[in-house]
């Protein structure tokens, strides 16, 4: 890899670190470990990208971020977001030097965190970088001459400054509103609960909403699931009137901002989280629908690396159902390949027909894992629509996805499938290039189980051949097999004869079978 591309890649990765920072600050306190771990990873990334105690700069578009002109990572969807989320802030260039502190850092963070007209109003982000004494990253400025002399100020100041006993006041004014806030939430959703007029249910639901945003943070964290929840279930009891139902879901609908997403998959995504808590959060996520909901979780999956945090996010996408499906088909088209494989896994966990039409597309995909993914969606979906897919793809000249897709209808016993696979093995040539193929099909229609196919298999068993004879007995082996999980008249007289049969491994296959039927007599 060039230095280059080292590079964008290193700015990639911090710039992820980064974001993960800036959540982590307004959710949660200043000492908590999580927020210290994603201090030390972001710094830790960005000071990777520092080299011969030189500087690191990268320029800030509203498209993006550039490095000497060149774009960095524009297909990533986080990097897509936090670029015009930075631009907005007038950040046009991104400095970090060496000695990067991560005091500076935090502090870096939770100024990106206030609202880019609030930091207009405060004088802007230089200003506030200075307020805060941050001197190791600095913004829209290329060339060391220009902050060399602030910098040393600033550092000046700090050595003079103590600023802990002012940092604890601020900390104890903060949780003082904070439990105010919180004893406003509460009071609210009590009196909901208990309130037996809609016209003032109503009211105290347009009361709530606007305290869910001020609880977001990880004290408030219970009364925020408790309220989500809630309206979720009175939207969906059928015992209460209309009107208080729909005053839920426009609540719920309200209640889906990019604030309240990020703070529940933060929730969810945290290896803190126990599984109590994660069930509450996956609950309040899956009661938020549209499409910046899937668009915030499909962006989270598809940069998790945590197993168990991959299971969670997906689940809330399959309890989606219908609601999550018109905007799964979209990223079907996703450039990047792992994106469309999430998509059609969790189609085919959701497993409704109408995802059938969609899917035939990505059968074509360029890349073999996606177009293995689909081939498991259309089994777990079924139906007459997916198994004409499926033998579609049988006879289309993949060798690999035919058999998978062989398998994959004998799983799904349905047989609609039968004509179609004796036809094939019927016409199939008993040669090297095709032996595996018509062994599976010939595998698929002993799983399926219908008598329809005991002729042809009948057929085969019986068939004779003067040269490839090996190959032959194979695949008389694999009919005798299907012919032993067919119920049948026959089937007993069949399984014996072939026991005695002169190939060994036509024998071996006869024998086994007849073991089989006696076990489960």
């Amino acid at each position: 890899m060039s230095d280059n591309q080292q590079n964008h890649t290193g700015l990639e990765n911090a710039l992820k670190n980064l974001v993960k920072l800036i959540k982590a600050v307004q959710y949660y306190p200043p000492t908590h470990p999580t927020l210290k771990q994603a201090l030390h990873e972001t710094a830790k990334s960005i000071l990777s990208l520092i080299t011969d105690d030189d500087e690191f700069v990268c320029a800030v578009k509203k498209d993006g971020f550039y490095l000497e002109d060149k774009p960095v990572a524009h297909k990533n969807p986080i990097l897509a977001k936090l670029a015009p989320f930075l631009f907005s802030r007038r950040i046009n260039h991104l400095m970090f030097l060496p000695d990067l502190d991560v005091n500076d850092l935090q502090a870096f963070a939770r100024c990106l965190t206030l609202e880019a007209t609030e930091i207009q109003k405060m004088g802007g982000i230089h200003e506030l970088l200075m307020k805060a004494r941050v001197s190791t990253i600095w913004v829209n400025m290329v060339e060391p001459a220009q902050f060399m002399e602030l910098k040393k100020e600033l550092e000046a100041e700090k050595e003079k400054f103590v600023g802990e006993q002012d940092e604890e006041e601020r900390e104890q004014k903060q949780e003082q509103e904070l439990t105010e806030e919180e004893r406003s939430l509460e009071k609210i959703l009590r009196e909901l609960q208990q309130e037996a007029v809609d016209q003032r249910f109503r009211y105290l639901i347009q009361e709530l909403t606007p305290h869910i945003h001020l609880n977001l943070t990880e004290t408030g964290r219970p009364l925020v699931l408790e309220a989500i929840n809630y309206l979720a279930d009175i939207s969906k009891d059928e015992e209460v009137s209309n009107n208080r139902r729909d005053y839920c879901l426009n609540a719920l609908d309200q209640l889906a901002s990019e604030d309240v997403l990020d703070f529940l998959v933060m929730i969810l995504c945290s290896k803190d989280s126990w599984d109590a808590l994660r069930e509450g959060v996956m609950r309040a996520l899956v009661s938020l629908k549209g499409k910046i909901v899937v668009w915030r979780l499909m962006d989270h999956l598809s940069e998790e690396s945590d197993g168990q945090v991959r299971k969670s996010l997906a689940e809330v996408l399959i309890r989606q159902d219908l609601a999550a499906m018109p905007i799964l088909f979209e990223y079907l088209d996703d450039d990047r390949w792992f994106v469309v494989r999430n998509a059609v896994a969790i189609l085919g966990e959701i497993r409704r027909e109408e995802s059938t039409e969609h899917l035939q597309k990505t059968l074509g995909h360029r890349d073999v894992r996606v177009r293995r993914e689909t081939i498991r969606a259309l089994t777990k979906i079924g139906g007459a629509n997916a198994i004409g897919v499926l033998l579609r793809t049988v006879v289309a000249g993949d060798p690999d996805l035919s058999r998978q897709a062989l398998l994959s209808l004998g799983a799904m016993k349905n047989a609609a499938a039968v004509p179609t696979l004796v036809k094939m093995v019927k016409e199939m040539p008993n040669s090297p290039a095709m032996a595996d193929i018509k062994k599976d099909a010939i595998k698929a229609l002993g799983e399926i189980g219908s008598p329809e196919a005991l002729p042809v298999l009948t057929d085969i068993y019986n068939s004779k051949a003067f040269w490839r004879r090996t190959l032959l007995d194979e695949i008389r082996a694999s009919a005798i097999a299907a012919i032993g999980v067919i119920p049948s008249e026959q089937r007993l007289q069949l399984l014996q004869s072939a026991a005695n049969d002169n190939s060994d491994v036509v024998a071996r296959a006869a024998t086994k079978a007849l073991k089989q039927l006696k076990r489960n007599e």
